[in-house]
C-alpha cells in the first residue's frame, strides 16, 4: 500500500508545472522536534497539499541538521533527483 501512494505521489510531482515546498518543525518539551515536509501542487485551480514526511529530529533542530533531513525526504520521498 504504501508504495502504490509513493508512486502516486511521484506522479503527481512530475507532471506539476510548479511545486512548493514548506515544512513545519514542532518542539517538544525535552528539545526533540517533530519536522513535516509537503509538497503543494496545483492542479484544476485547487491547491492540493502532499504529505511527504514526518520525522522526529533527535540529534538537533540547527540547520544543517534541518537541511540534511529536509533533502533526504525529497530525495527519497518526494522522487527528486
Amino acid at each position: 500500500m504504501h508504495q502504490v501512494v509513493m508512486r502516486a505521489t511521484r506522479a503527481i510531482i512530475h507532471v506539476a508545472h510548479y511545486v512548493a515546498l514548506s515544512y513545519d518543525k514542532v518542539s517538544t518539551i525535552d528539545n526533540r522536534s517533530w519536522l513535516s515536509i509537503h509538497f503543494y501542487v496545483m492542479q484544476n485551480w485547487v491547491k492540493i497539499p502532499i504529505l511527504i514526511s514526518l520525522d522526529r529530529v533527535v540529534v538537533g533542530s540547527r540547520s544543517d541538521n534541518l537541511i540534511e533531513v529536509i533533502m533526504g525526504a525529497l530525495m527519497i520521498s518526494g522522487g527528486l533527483p
